[in-house]
């Protein structure tokens, strides 16, 4: 296994700090995303899948990732409502 870049490193460091401080709120993001990223590389990969399934995965992973990013930074980012 390989050491992590410099951002991944910070990455997991930011993750394994809110679960110690709020593994409730944390652990179902956490599996979440681990649900939707392996449903998004399967349909990937699926040779009958559709583009719309493929599309619909690949937006699910990437919500699922967003919404760990917010708990992990809980500032408003550019743009976003406060």
């Amino acid at each position: 296994m390989t050491s992590p870049a410099r951002g991944e490193g910070e990455l997991l460091d930011a993750v394994a700090l809110a679960y110690a401080d709020d593994p409730a709120e944390v652990e179902p993001l956490l599996l979440e995303l681990a649900d939707a990223a392996g449903r998004a590389a399967y349909m990937a990969t699926y040779p009958t899948a559709t583009d719309y399934g493929r599309a619909s995965a690949a937006a699910a992973a990437d919500a699922a990732r967003d919404e760990l990013l917010a708990v992990l930074d809980p500032t408003p980012q550019k743009g976003a409502a406060a």
